[in-house]
């Protein structure tokens, strides 16, 4: 097997040519320009390297040939989430799916054993690995973060010659969150919180679930209208900015939990019974379109 030392020289070298042959034929390296000028066929083994890469590959109807996890001990023997098996484990030999290493560092031999044709990476993605990861395929880069998870369906079904495909999933999601949000007729406020280790947080205007409660004519408190990050940490002292008409909170089992304090149990939206657990992963961990419906399918069922 290659050393890594050998394997970076060769991917380097593939990295000057590839740049050569795209200078040369007046090319960029933009997801515009590189698939439309595609004219042999879609790519067929994918490399994704965020969860939003391969639910979004997945929802095209295409499996990645592997992929990267946010830390280096999956949580399970695939590092596919639960509702990401619920929904397409049926179609899917999920489990034939590569883990090539973790998210930030990811094993670039592994990579290029693949023999990928097309690598889905971010511009959130360290300036050095990109290098790295043009020298072995084809590279696309999305934008990153739940707020841009509309755009980055585009760029990946472009990428995938599946343009088409991608608009009519974005439009049935949209029209299922207007259309729900029209029969409520009312605007009411979503709080949302998890836990992370032994903190809190609480998730403002660019969290995935935000964005389905917008989509669907849901509002957030005014303590939840933050856009500099997607999330602000919590004090136990400070629970009741999560008071509103409904409440989603994520405290997976060995976690961190405030359910059990009187503060938490004096909130107006506890009381009300309207103090819900979900899913983790969909609902704060991923952003796609298919955790979008995920989040929208649990809003309409607690929320009837």
């Amino acid at each position: 097997m290659p050393t890594r030392r050998s394997l970076l020289g060769g991917v380097a070298g593939l990295g000057s040519a590839l740049l050569l042959s795209a200078c040369s034929s007046g090319g960029s390296s933009s997801p515009e320009s590189s698939a439309s000028a595609r004219k042999d066929g879609a790519p067929s083994r994918i490399v994704a390297t965020s969860t939003g890469h391969l639910d979004h590959c997945l929802a095209l109807g295409i499996m990645p040939v592997g992929m990267t996890v946010a830390v280096a001990a999956a949580t399970n023997s695939s590092g596919i989430p639960d509702f990401l098996k619920g929904e397409f484990g049926a179609d899917f030999d999920l489990d034939a799916i590569e883990i090539v290493g973790e998210r930030a560092n990811p094993d670039l031999e592994k990579i290029a054993e693949l023999e990928p044709d097309l690598i889905l990476s971010n511009k959130r993605a360290e300036t050095q690995l990109e290098q790295e990861l043009t020298g072995i395929a084809e590279v696309v880069k999305t934008n990153g973060g739940s707020e841009n998870f509309k755009d980055d369906l585009g760029i990946v079904a472009e990428a995938l010659g599946e343009e088409a495909k991608g608009r009519t999933l974005l439009e049935d999601y949209e029209k299922r969150a207007r259309e729900w949000g029209r029969k409520r007729g009312t605007q009411e406020s979503v709080s949302l919180v998890r836990s992370k280790g032994d903190q809190y947080l609480y998730f403002g205007k660019h969290s995935l679930a935000s964005i389905v409660a917008e989509d669907s004519g849901l509002i957030r408190p005014e303590s939840q209208r933050f856009d500099d990050r997607p999330s602000h940490e919590l004090s136990l002292e400070k629970v009741e900015l999560l008071d509103a008409d409904w409440l989603f909170h994520a405290f997976p089992e060995g976690k961190a939990s405030p359910t059990e304090s009187d503060l938490w149990k004096e909130l107006d939206v506890v009381e009300a019974g309207h103090a819900f657990p979900v899913d983790v992963d969909p609902w704060f961990l991923n952003a796609s379109v298919v955790a979008a419906n995920r989040v929208l399918d649990d809003m309409q069922k607690f929320m009837a």
